[in-house]
């Protein structure tokens, strides 16, 4: 990364569907691969792997997770490719994963205690809440992924301050704060980030075509419209705290 373009030192992508055969995201190895490429043009150092888990559609288990990573550093290598992947799971929530939480069957977000999760778009506000207080209270971090898509979260922003006065974080997509997803998203987005709502920010990307790893155009806007210091933080420094320590 040539760190002088942003004013970031890294930016970690900490929401991306990479891995290659295991849900919606990258089709095959060659794609992932076009996928780091692509990342590693955009400036990202670092990149979460977020497979889905859906109870009944999508599963990967956390050995699985951790083997495929491997492979996948290796590969990269090869390619002259020099982007971190670590391992983690963008979590469908239902009632009743305390179980497999518990018993290990999840990926964390890299061996921490926060964990990535996601619900319906129309889900309501108090399943919502109540779901990530549920997860607070069994002793995880949850992160709600890409905020701007909930619909609930879109008519109150005082329902984001809600989630996070019990400890829970907030991520947003990079292409919907740059504005590919139509100006009320952008907006709605620039709001949370004016009064420093939002923790993470990731691609959510899912092929190296359309939903593909891209973080420059967002970036960029970030450290023209926000505090430096705040947008560092939401582009790698939350991440190197709490995300990433493991590996440091």
């Amino acid at each position: 990364m040539q760190s002088g373009r942003y004013g970031a030192k890294r930016i970690v992508d900490m929401h991306c569907h990479i891995l290659p055969e295991v849900d919606d995201g990258s089709k095959s190895v060659e794609m992932t691969l076009q996928m780091l490429q692509i990342a590693q043009a955009e400036g990202i150092t670092d990149i979460i792997a977020t497979p889905h888990y859906q109870s009944g559609r999508f599963y990967t288990p956390p050995d699985v997770i951790e083997e495929m990573i491997v492979k996948l550093r290796e590969h990269a290598m090869q390619k002259g490719i020099h982007i971190r992947v670590y391992p983690g799971t963008e979590i469908y929530y239902r009632s009743g994963l305390e179980e497999q939480l518990d018993k290990g069957k999840l990926a964390v977000m890299n061996h921490t205690n926060y964990i990535l999760v996601e619900f319906a778009p129309l889900d309501d506000f108090n399943y919502i809440r109540n779901g990530m207080e549920e997860l607070r209270g069994m002793g995880y971090i949850p992160i709600l992924a890409h905020v701007e898509r909930f619909q609930c979260m879109l008519e109150d922003i005082e329902r984001v301050k809600s989630i996070k006065r019990v400890g829970c974080k907030i991520s947003a997509n990079a292409g919907s704060i740059a504005g590919d997803y139509g100006f009320r998203i952008k907006r709605y987005l620039g709001k949370l980030l004016g009064e420093q709502l939002i923790d993470y920010v990731g691609t959510d990307a899912h092929s190296a075509e359309r939903r593909s790893p891209r973080m420059k155009k967002c970036a960029e806007l970030l450290y023209k419209k926000y505090d430096s210091r705040y947008v560092d933080d939401i582009l790698y420094g939350n991440a190197e705290r709490n995300l990433l320590e493991e590996d440091e």
